[in-house]
């Protein structure tokens, strides 16, 4: 269940992200100014519940309530950057306990382009599905934030065609709001469609460390589960890396579950 799964990661680091292009990390109270800039932003103002006017405080209250710390697991929340240590943006879900969460994002001005708030979001969403092991992840957006379902889509949220009447509450007044759900085998799809994996087979003992990962194990968990160091651990989750061609360990699930090298069940 994604509860015993959440408990197993309490005590970890927040986990850091990558796909090569884009990088999640926790915020920090560094990231204050430019979120506090950000939030000036038009698109972000109409689009999002941020208090407005939105000032340094806010976005320093905000950090204090999403920093990495025990509490970060309740509501997993990184900071979208692109190798670079300045904030540009953010991707939280929000956990219902029950094998469930809503996924927020939001990019700011200075790091649209080059699809990143689409790889922010596949990132987070395949990470849920592998270490949470998250059945359905739903996202809402207010009717007419066509480039927030865009980026939906692009993932592979099934958005429904029923808009759900009044669904969103936006500083006091509600919106007819569209749904979208996820679930793991539609991310694994549309992965799958994007950049399919023909390399060569692993061996098995790397095999092994695939079905951890896409367990959701850390590679502590990993390490004891298989008697081995974290370091041997961190070695075979190299070269799988190299051999599916992946550029995270979210990916090389994706892509080993396309090949038939494991399975997310």
């Amino acid at each position: 269940m994604a509860t015993s799964s959440l408990d197993a990661w309490h005590g970890e680091t927040p986990p850091v992200l990558s796909d090569g292009v884009v990088i999640l990390r926790p915020p920090t109270p560094v990231d204050a100014p430019s979120i506090a800039e950000a939030c000036q932003d038009p698109d972000i103002v109409r689009w999002t519940t941020i208090p407005t006017p939105y000032s340094l405080d806010d976005a320093h209250a905000w950090i204090a309530d999403h920093e990495a710390g025990e509490h970060w697991w309740a509501a997993p929340t990184w900071a979208v950057t692109n190798g670079e240590a300045r904030w540009g943006g953010t991707v939280d879900l929000r956990l219902d306990g029950v094998g469930g969460a809503e996924v927020g994002y939001l990019v700011a001005p200075w790091l649209r382009g080059n699809q990143v708030a689409t790889r922010a979001l596949r990132l987070a969403c395949g990470w849920a599905f592998m270490a949470l092991r998250l059945e359905v992840i739903r996202w809402y957006a207010s009717v007419g934030n066509d480039t927030s379902r865009n980026v939906a889509t692009k993932v592979g949220f099934r958005v429904h065609r029923d808009v759900l009447r009044l669904g969103l509450v936006q500083r006091g007044e509600r919106f007819d709001a569209w749904v979208g759900d996820l679930l793991p085998s539609d991310l694994v799809e549309v992965t799958a469609r994007r950049s399919p994996f023909t390399g060569p087979s692993l061996t098995p003992r790397e095999r092994e460390v695939l079905d951890r990962l896409a367990a959701g194990q850390s590679n502590r968990a990993i390490s004891q589960s298989l008697g081995i160091s974290e370091n041997t651990v961190k070695n075979h989750v190299r070269k799988i890396l190299e051999k599916l061609q992946a550029t995270s360990r979210v990916d090389a699930v994706i892509k080993g579950v396309n090949g038939g090298l494991t399975s997310l069940n």
